[in-house]
Formats: structure tokens, sequence, C-alpha cells
């Protein structure tokens, strides 16, 4: 993989967590956020037609995670980054969606491909 395309997924990872936090709730919540860390998740095409795109976006994500946490993370708080599969399938998708909402109780998700 070349490393403009690496330094791609980085930057829309980036972005991603940047962004995409304003758009992702509307409610007041404290869910996924806990003294110690905050969950973000993703749902992106890691497998299917597209995964050529979806695997960098996820690349991306992480390594801004890890920068973020190297840098001491957020107010003291690591970031801790779920992604799930969603393989170019609205259902997928869809479940996928819905387990890092309902069980993984996540804060925001960031990136959403599918």
């Amino acid at each position: 993989m070349s490393k403009s395309f690496k330094a791609l997924g980085l930057a829309v990872g980036a972005l991603a967590l940047t962004q995409s936090p304003a758009f992702a709730q509307t409610k007041v919540t404290n869910e996924g956020i806990s003294p110690a860390e905050i969950v973000v998740g993703s749902h992106q095409d890691l497998s299917g037609p597209i995964k050529g795109w979806g695997v960098p976006v996820a690349n991306g994500l992480k390594m801004a995670a890890d920068e973020i946490n190297a840098a001491g993370g957020i107010n003291g708080r690591k970031i801790k980054l779920i992604v799930e599969d969603s393989g170019y399938d609205p259902k997928r998708a869809v479940l996928a969606s819905q387990k890092l909402i309902e069980k993984d109780k996540i804060f925001a998700m960031v990136g959403p491909m599918g």
C-alpha cells in the first residue's frame, strides 16, 4: 500500500474523529464515557466489493485513536475504538449500528460507511 494511500486513510480517519461526533447524537447522555475512556464506534466495509476503501478508513481511524491516546487522550480519557464489518450489505450495516449502540454503548459513531 502506498504512503499516499495510507496518509489519505489517516486524514479521513482524523477528519471523521473530529467532525462526526457533533452529528452523531442529539440527546445528552454519558453512555460510552467513563472517567478512563470514551467509546466510539464505526462500521466499515472491511469485506465485500469496496473493502479497498473501507480497510484504509478503518486503519486511519485506528491510527488517529492511537495518536490521541499516545498524547494522553481527551481530558485524560483514552479513546476506545470499536470497528464492525458491514461487508457492503445494508442489513449488516444496520445490525452493526444496532450492536454498537445497544451492546457496546458507544458515545459516538464516526465515519460509518456501507
